[in-house]
């Protein structure tokens, strides 16, 4: 089934993508639309719809959040369209000369990426005619994610910071300690619109993202509290009463995993113990 929304809020379009071969999808990947600038270009398995949908919008330039496949897998097709600039942080930009492998189960589900050597750095701010992005640095769930926020009109456009209050698996090489910084920081943040990539708050976005932060500070802690008694991985899951996802880690070949949650916590604290940990 696919499925293709488009929603308006204030100046802003956002577009809303999701495929799966059977059943209605779950997980929907967004792009947004604000005065000539679009932010990431979704993933290629929706590349005919996505094309479709941006046909018209009258694209002046093209900001990639982070190099993850279903935020950059269409930045060729739409550069050939729109004849336009494509930007990203520095980091992005170095990551996208080579990005990583992706899993199968991440290959079936977004599409593959090609690599992109023409990328243009900017770290700083992006500005359209009528409005001006400060480029925040959010890493956590990738090393080069970034977060978009106008702070005349309250606008966040967050990536993949938010989700969802609940995160049921993680990519192996992701931080929570990290994540909860970068949290933190965009907390400190006036906004209105948490203009997430995969779950738009349009409403007490904010809230929300204070709802996840404690998820994971819980979620940190508990495993903090069992890692330091000596307990293995698998102890710990077992007395956490989680469920794996086996299906997905499966098809991964582990890349995406609760376990890599628990992972992230002992990895963290070996490495340097968070200020946020008492």
């Amino acid at each position: 089934m696919i499925v293709t929304e488009n929603f308006k809020y204030e100046d802003i379009t956002g577009f809303k993508f999701g495929k799966l071969p059977f059943g209605k999808p779950k997980m929907f990947s967004h792009i947004y639309f604000i005065d000539g600038l679009l932010i990431d270009t979704g993933h290629s398995r929706m590349r005919k719809q996505i094309v479709a949908k941006t046909q018209n919008l009258g694209i002046e330039q093209i900001f990639i959040t982070h190099h993850h496949e279903d935020h950059s897998g269409n930045i060729q097709v739409l550069r050939e369209n729109f004849q336009c600039d494509i930007f990203a942080s520095t980091l992005c930009c170095s990551i996208m000369k080579s990005p990583p492998k992706l899993s199968f189960v991440q290959y079936l589900l977004w599409g593959n990426r090609e690599s992109q050597n023409d990328l243009l750095p900017k770290d700083d701010y992006i500005e359209t005619n009528h409005f001006r992005f400060k480029i925040i640095p959010i890493p956590g769930h990738a090393s080069d994610m970034v977060a978009l926020y106008e702070e005349n009109r309250q606008w966040l456009f967050s990536a993949d910071l938010y989700v969802n209050s609940y995160i049921g698996y993680f990519l192996k090489d992701e931080s929570i300690a990290t994540q909860i910084n970068s949290i933190k920081s965009i907390l400190e943040l006036e906004f209105k619109a948490l203009l997430c990539s995969h779950n738009p708050q349009l409403i007490n976005g904010k809230q929300k993202l204070r709802d996840k932060l404690s998820f994971l500070e819980n979620f940190f802690s508990q495993v903090s509290i069992l890692s330091e008694k000596g307990c293995s991985v698998d102890e710990i899951f077992k007395r956490l009463k989680l469920k794996e996802y086996h299906i997905i880690k499966f098809l991964s070949n582990g890349n995406l995993s609760k376990t890599n949650m628990i992972k992230s916590v002992i990895r963290d604290l070996k490495n340097q113990k968070p200020t946020f940990v008492n």
